[in-house]
């Protein structure tokens, strides 16, 4: 893959393991709704990855007026304390650090709250790694081919020019809307099963030292 320049990042699940606050606010939020909270882990994991009204619809089967009722809850609790509740994957500092140094630029491309993600990243010692960062929008409504394009367009580059590294099918699907290419992170939340590699899937990773061989110096 020497022939890419630039590799975008999702942010849960494959650079910071975030699952414990994500899972902490989703069930706070829940309570303040007045709805049983307790689902099980296997539904509560399918929190991680799609849009937030999604994750919403999916594992608590809110409607479009409690989804409304739900956002500012959730953002507020998340920004409040779920944002720390995190660890970053072993490795991601060292492969952030070689790639930079091999003279490719590094993005991150979420589904998480634009400003959060920033937060977060800033938290954890990782914002300095990026040259870009692009999540969803205050309101909501991005999807990941969304904010792929706006990486693309802040940067100058053509599709070709990239590769995605994500856990989830949702990355999967919005590198292939774009023309991205797309990594596998297999140690992630977001795939049921180990994906196989093929037309939509250049290579799969199970830990995040497994990238670098897949991306020599330019």
């Amino acid at each position: 893959m020497a022939d890419k320049r630039l590799v975008i990042f999702d942010l849960d699940g494959t650079l910071v393991d975030t699952s414990e606050g994500i899972f902490d606010t989703a069930r706070f939020t829940a309570m303040q709704l007045g709805i049983d909270a307790d689902v099980p882990m296997e539904r509560m994991r399918r929190f991680i990855g799609p849009p937030l009204d999604e994750c919403f619809r999916i594992v608590y089967n809110l409607n479009d007026g409690q989804i409304r009722k739900a956002y500012p809850v959730y953002q507020a609790r998340y920004r409040a304390c779920g944002q720390f509740l995190g660890k970053v994957y072993d490795g991601i500092p060292q492969v952030l650090s070689a790639l930079h140094g091999r003279g490719y630029l590094l993005a991150v491309g979420t589904l998480k709250n634009e400003s959060v993600s920033l937060s977060l990243l800033g938290h954890f010692g990782l914002l300095d790694y990026f040259d870009v960062v692009h999540g969803d929008a205050e309101q909501g409504g991005r999807t990941k081919s969304d904010v792929l394009s706006l990486i693309l367009s802040d940067l100058h580059l053509p599709p070709s020019d990239a590769l995605l590294v994500g856990d989830s099918m949702h990355d999967q699907n919005g590198a292939a809307a774009v023309g991205v290419s797309f990594i596998a992170a297999a140690y992630g939340f977001g795939f049921p099963t180990r994906p196989a590699t093929g037309s939509l899937v250049s290579a799969v990773i199970d830990n995040p030292l497994e990238l670098l061989p897949l991306l020599p110096a330019l």
